[in-house]
C-alpha cells in the first residue's frame, strides 16, 4: 500500500502539505505529526491550509507555523517544494482557496486519506483506507513503514487526530486497531488529558452563548428519527462567536432518544450553506451527503448546498425523509 508514497518521500526533498477547508483535529494532527516525521529525515516541509487552524487545535502548533492561504500565504514556498501531500481530503472542492494553487502546479501530489469516495484527477498517487478510523492512523502506519520513531511530539499530533475523528473512541470508527496504535502513542508520550482538555474542553465564551439559540431552532419529522437545526450569520454575531463556535452542538442533538439523523445548517459570511449529517447507524449519511455532492463517511458526512436557508433546508431534508431505511421503519 505504501510503495510509491515512500518512494515518492525518499526521492524528494521539499514538500507541501494542505489539507480540506475548516480542519479540525485529524487534519491538523495528521499534518503535524507527518511535518515532524519528514523534519526527522532531512526533509523540508511546509503546510498551508485554505483555513485557519481552529482553537482548540492550536496546541498542536505551538509556533504557528501552518500558513493560512492566502492571508499569510508565501508563493516562494510553492517553488521551493518538490510535490505536494493532500491529507484527510479527497476532492477539490474541499480543499478550499488553497486547491487552484496546486491545480496550476505541475507538481506531484501525493493524498493520504479514509474518506469513502474520491475524485478521479485529484492526485498522482492515492492511499485511501475508508477502514482507517482517522487519517492519523494512517500518518502513523506510514511512520512505522519508514522505520520511523514515534517520538512525543508525533504520539501528541495522531493521539489528537485519533480522538477527534473517534469522538474519544465512542464512535462505530473505533477499532481494535485504533486501541493498538493509540497505546502506543500513550506509551511514547501522549497525554491523554491535555489532548482531551484541548480539543473538547476549550469552549469559548461565544460558544456557550451560541449553543441556547442554535438549540431552540430544534425541527424534527418521521416521528423524531430526523431532527435539524440552523445557525444564521445574525446568530453567530449576537453570540460574540465564530464559525468553530458551533462545533460540537450537533452532538447534542444526536443524543436525543430516536434520532437516527441529524443535520446542522451552518450559513457563512459567503458561499453556500454548509450541512453536516450525522448518523445513528441506521441511515448512511454519506449517501445522503453525496446526492449533493458532499461525501464523507456512513455516520459523519457533510455537503454544501445553496441557500436561502429555508429552501436549503427543504431540500436536503426532503432528501433524508427518501432514505430507504426510513421507508423501511
Amino acid at each position: 500500500m505504501w510503495d510509491k508514497v515512500i518512494e515518492f518521500i525518499k526521492a524528494h526533498q521539499s514538500f507541501l502539505l494542505t489539507t480540506h477547508i475548516h480542519p479540525e483535529g485529524d487534519a491538523i494532527g495528521s499534518e503535524m505529526a507527518l511535518k515532524a516525521f519528514l523534519k526527522s529525515r532531512g526533509k523540508h516541509t511546509c503546510v498551508v491550509n485554505s483555513s485557519e487552524t481552529p482553537r482548540n487545535c492550536e496546541f498542536l502548533d505551538p509556533k504557528s507555523e501552518i500558513m493560512v492561504y492566502p492571508d499569510t500565504f508565501r508563493p516562494d514556498v510553492v517553488d521551493q517544494s518538490d510535490g505536494f501531500i493532500i491529507l484527510d481530503v479527497n476532492g477539490w472542492i474541499h480543499l478550499g482557496r488553497f486547491a487552484e494553487v496546486i491545480q496550476n502546479s505541475t507538481k506531484p501530489r501525493v493524498c493520504i486519506d479514509h474518506h469513502q469516495g474520491f475524485e478521479n484527477d485529484f492526485v498522482d498517487i492515492l492511499v485511501s483506507d475508508t477502514s482507517a478510523s482517522a487519517t492519523g492512523v494512517l500518518v502513523y502506519e506510514l511512520i512505522k513503514e519508514m522505520g520511523g520513531d514515534i517520538t512525543p511530539q508525533i504520539a501528541e499530533a495522531i493521539y489528537a487526530s485519533i480522538v477527534a475523528d473517534t469522538g474519544t473512541f465512542r464512535f462505530t470508527n473505533t477499532d481494535a486497531r485504533t486501541f493498538q496504535i493509540a497505546a502506543e502513542l500513550y506509551e511514547n508520550g501522549a497525554d491523554p488529558f491535555r489532548i482531551h482538555r484541548n480539543i473538547f474542553a476549550n469552549r469559548s465564551w461565544g460558544a456557550a452563548r451560541l449553543m441556547g439559540p442554535v438549540l431552540n431552532t430544534i425541527e424534527s419529522a418521521a416521528d423524531g428519527k430526523v431532527v435539524w437545526i440552523r445557525v444564521t450569520k445574525e446568530m453567530f454575531e449576537q453570540a460574540g462567536a465564530v464559525y468553530e463556535d458551533s462545533d460540537g452542538i450537533l452532538e447534542l442533538v444526536r443524543a436525543i432518544k430516536g434520532v437516527e439523523l441529524c443535520l446542522f445548517f451552518k450559513q457563512t459570511e459567503k458561499g453556500p450553506i454548509k450541512v453536516s449529517v450525522r448518523s445513528n447507524g441506521l441511515v448512511d449519511a454519506y449517501r445522503i451527503a453525496r446526492l449533493h455532492g458532499g461525501g464523507g463517511h456512513r455516520m459523519a458526512s457533510g455537503l454544501n448546498v445553496d441557500g436561502p436557508m429555508e429552501q436549503a433546508i427543504e431540500k436536503v431534508v426532503q432528501t433524508c425523509l427518501e432514505a430507504p431505511e426510513l421507508k423501511d421503519r
